[in-house]
């Protein structure tokens, strides 16, 4: 069974978040294929009802997501960039596998 991982960065705003992606695309490229090979199924960026930018991540094991966050210092200094007014907070959700699922 998979989990799905939301990490908030509070404060982090679109605009700033978007403009630091496209300062920093090869190595948020890199940040992607370290993901994926240390077990990232799915990944991408969404913005909540604050304005506050969220990763929603799909893992194999909460284990891999988390060896993998802790490692990934790139992650913080793009961040930190974007000008957090906190540090990020990680939900998981294990996936329940039903036959409706798609």
């Amino acid at each position: 069974m998979s989990v799905i991982v939301i990490v908030e960065f509070p404060g982090a705003r679109v605009d700033a978040f978007t403009a630091a992606y496209q300062r920093h695309a090869e190595t948020m490229a890199a940040i992607t294929a370290d993901g994926r090979s240390r077990g990232a199924l799915h990944h991408m960026f969404v913005e909540n009802e604050n304005g506050d930018v969220m990763a929603v991540d799909e893992w194999e094991t909460r284990e891999q997501f988390d060896a993998f966050f802790a490692a990934q210092d790139d992650i913080r200094k793009v961040i930190a960039e974007v000008g957090p007014s906190g540090p990020p907070r990680t939900t998981s959700y294990r996936v329940i596998d039903t036959a409706d699922s798609f």
